[in-house]
């Protein structure tokens, strides 16, 4: 349940976030609330999408590459459609449709990193408890 809301939250955060890149130098986008709203429910659609994707990591008889090449996958597929749906890049415009993908691709390392980093230090600190308990002092 953690990792799915911080799914939602990512994904509504990053959202809002390349809006506000993408309209800060340019006076001719104007968002109205009713446009906020559908671009805040696209972005948490995405964030549901991406934490279901997230019950692939349960999956303990896979190997991890295999797992996080299929959650790779399913963000891109979600990205590209939601997107699509809200606007969010051209079809036509291949160039956009490029960003997004490196977009998309920094956003899964950086979470990615965060996460293993996350695990590396819970292991550590497993590991330390363990020897505390044996009783080594090493």
């Amino acid at each position: 349940m953690r990792n799915f809301l911080i799914s939602c939250f990512v994904s509504v955060f990053m959202s809002y976030l390349t809006i506000a890149i993408i309209t800060y130098n340019d006076e001719t986008i104007s968002w109205s609330s009713a446009e906020l709203l559908h671009q805040f429910l696209f972005a948490l659609l995405l964030g549901v999408m991406i934490g279901c994707a997230n019950c692939l990591f349960s999956i303990k008889h896979w190997p991890y590459i295999t797992v996080l090449s299929l959650h790779y996958g399913i963000v891109l597929f979600s990205v590209y459609t939601i997107g699509h749906f809200g606007d969010w890049f051209s079809l036509y415009e291949p160039t956009t449709a490029l960003l997004l993908f490196i977009e998309c691709t920094g956003i899964y390392m950086v979470v990615s990193l965060f996460i293993y980093i996350s695990m590396k230090k819970d292991v550590e600190r497993m590991n330390l408890i363990l020897k505390q308990n044996r009783g080594d002092k090493r």
